[in-house]
């Protein structure tokens, strides 16, 4: 498996993307905010989509056209506008719009799906997006930038991986773009991720391997603890390649390489988390089981009072002993040993020697650390991926819709 210098979701074979400024925000910005993603034959679609019980209308439309049929043309996507707490409204607009597109490529009804994020509650401005269609279907390519930027709210950065896997009979890619900043929370982190192949899968073996991907990535990041309405990760593969990944072998490849794209995709929405100066990984070790390590994990990675210690570079380890306490899993406080990256500050729960404190300083000082937490509990592990709590989320937050 190998990394793709600046490769994205249109890198595998047979897939083109566009996007332009439609100033869907109304608010006279220059930025791109429109876009659409295509494959040249259809493509097994599977996805996730939030477990917020408010859902925009594109996940309520996409989950039903999901429901009815697996193959797939494409997918339209906006920012500026989530397009949710929009009622029948909603659905209807998400409904004529994906048609003006399907019109325009002379695609069946249903040959699109639809996912938008924004600003909750504000019907989107249908008239105005109509006019663009025709422009985004003939600037229609192989490179994908312009989506990558299109799909981007708070975000300050680009986010986009792909793997080229060789085979015993050939080659196959993967490839992904994501956005999101803020509103990053398990269970379909306000993120937005599409996945492209052009291998060959099935279609149950594509949504078990996407299910598992997201958990170890998608699902184990959080940059604030909120969960959005929009949140949708999508994987298209159009089998261009013609190397089938169904079989044992090429399938251990293929989910290698998804969550490889998954876990890069998800690393970088954390590391541009509103506001964020520090990428920092929680792993808990040795918890009874799963369910308590990833309770734990969350429990600190979610905590304000760890985040601003990871903003002040402050070792307080009482902090963390107190906030595992507070997930209210089965441990031993007398057990629990912390370190920060390799060294080790806490031992059988107790400060192993105050001369410490400079050394773990040092290293919470830099751009990105781990902490580890060994609960000694069972053999239960579990990794998350959160960021620090600086005094930026609150002013990019206090000031998103003004």
């Amino acid at each position: 498996m190998k990394k793709i210098n600046l490769g994205g979701v249109t890198t595998p074979l047979g897939f083109q993307s566009s996007a332009i400024c439609t100033d869907i925000k109304g608010n006279n910005s220059a930025k791109k905010d429109f876009g659409l993603l295509v494959s040249d034959v259809p493509a097994t679609v599977s996805a996730t989509f939030t477990k917020n019980r408010v859902k925009a209308a594109p996940v309520i439309y996409d989950m039903n056209l999901l429901s009815e049929k697996d193959e797939f043309f494409g997918i339209v996507i906006n920012s500026g506008n989530a397009n949710a707490c929009t009622g029948n409204q909603g659905l209807k607009n998400t409904e004529t719009i994906c048609q003006a597109f399907e019109n325009k490529l002379q695609l069946d009804n249903k040959s699109l799906l639809m996912a938008s994020t924004g600003v909750i509650g504000v019907q989107l401005p249908v008239d105005k997006m109509l006019n663009y269609v025709d422009e985004i279907v003939d600037e229609l390519d192989d490179t994908d930038n312009n989506l990558a930027e299109a799909i981007l709210t708070t975000d300050t950065v680009v986010k986009k991986s792909a793997y080229l896997v060789e085979t015993g009979n050939g080659a196959f890619v993967v490839g992904g773009i994501a956005k999101g900043a803020g509103m990053i929370a398990p269970d379909m982190a306000t993120m937005l991720a599409f996945i492209t192949t052009d291998a060959l899968v099935d279609k149950n073996i594509q949504d078990e391997v996407l299910r598992l991907a997201v958990e170890d990535s998608f699902n184990s990041i959080t940059v604030d603890g909120d969960m959005s309405t929009n949140d949708s990760v999508f994987l298209f593969s159009n089998g261009m390649s013609g190397i089938s990944v169904n079989h044992s072998k090429n399938l251990e490849l293929f989910k290698e390489a998804l969550k490889a794209v998954c876990l890069d995709l998800a690393k970088m929405i954390v590391k541009d988390g509103e506001g964020a100066t520090k990428f920092v990984s929680i792993n808990i070790k040795n918890a009874k089981n799963y369910e308590d390590a990833k309770k734990c994990a969350f429990k600190i990675a979610n905590s304000p009072l760890c985040k601003t210690m990871f903003f002040g570079s402050d070792p307080n380890w009482g902090r963390l002993m107190a906030t595992i306490g507070s997930a209210m899993i089965e441990f031993e406080e007398n057990k629990v040993d912390i370190f920060f990256d390799d060294l080790k500050y806490v031992e059988n729960g107790l400060l192993i020697s105050d001369d410490l404190e400079d050394k773990a300083y040092e290293i919470m000082k830099k751009d990105s650390f781990v902490i580890t937490i060994d609960l000694k509990a069972g053999n239960a592990n579990k990794t998350v991926y959160t960021c620090d709590l600086s005094y930026d989320y609150v002013k990019i937050n206090a000031d998103y819709r003004t």
